[in-house]
């Protein structure tokens, strides 16, 4: 006569496997198979060494190539969302996910931020102050740009070029451009992400306000290794 159990798809209870008092007289087999049934299950869950079955948890820890992946799979629970955990912040920025983590290594990854300033009213159609370069072959994360003095009468708009390839090469509409009375902007998607070692960085300006062109330009640009 065979027990029963609820163990493993649910949890066993004095009902299932008859809890006894003392002074029983009564012995049914029942008493006995229900409790040989619960410990069978256990263990066949926890598996026997080196076992091959797969809903173990001696195979889901101990298997070289078929261990617990968090992968969603059947037995294995629900997969692992890396851009819906949020890591603790420890210092860092706020609101990280592990897939910021790991995928982005936010956590780890050098940036450098290079401000470059123009003094003065900008002039239309021409290079603002000198090109500059860097020894080193880096990542432009993100730019951003202010006035002290915003445009008036017209947009003003620049762009910003690596040697002859603007950032913006396949939007020119996302490029730093400032309608009458705003003096900031910035952009964390530009087209062209890589900078290679030793080009030119070139700051142009395109259209500027017809009453004011806008003046003493900031610009910074953050790079990351």
């Amino acid at each position: 006569m065979s027990g029963q159990a609820n163990f493993p798809t649910g949890l066993d209870d004095d009902t299932s496997l008859y809890e006894v008092v003392d002074s029983t007289t009564a012995l049914i087999a029942a008493h006995h198979n229900n409790i040989k049934a619960g410990v069978i299950a256990i263990e066949r869950k926890l598996g026997i060494d080196q076992t091959s079955s797969p809903t173990s948890i001696d195979y889901r820890l101990g298997s070289p190539t078929n261990s617990h992946r968090h992968d969603g799979a059947s037995g294995q629970g629900q997969a692992i969302n890396p851009s819906t955990i949020l890591v603790p912040s420890g210092g860092q920025p706020s609101g990280l996910t592990l897939a910021d983590h790991l995928v982005d290594a936010n956590l780890h990854t050098k940036r450098i931020v290079v401000p470059w300033y123009y003094q003065g009213s900008i002039p239309s159609g021409a290079s603002l102050g000198a090109p500059f370069s860097f020894g080193k072959t880096m990542q432009v994360e993100s730019v951003s740009a202010r006035l002290r003095r915003a445009p008036s009468g017209a947009t003003t708009a620049l762009d910003i070029n690596i040697g002859a390839t603007s950032l913006w090469q396949a939007s020119q509409g996302f490029r730093p451009i400032f309608p009458v009375g705003t003096i900031g902007w910035a952009n964390a998607s530009p087209n062209l992400i890589t900078y290679p070692s030793g080009a030119l960085v070139a700051i142009d300006a395109d259209v500027v306000g017809t009453n004011e062109p806008g003046s003493d330009l900031s610009i910074f640009f953050v790079f990351k290794e």
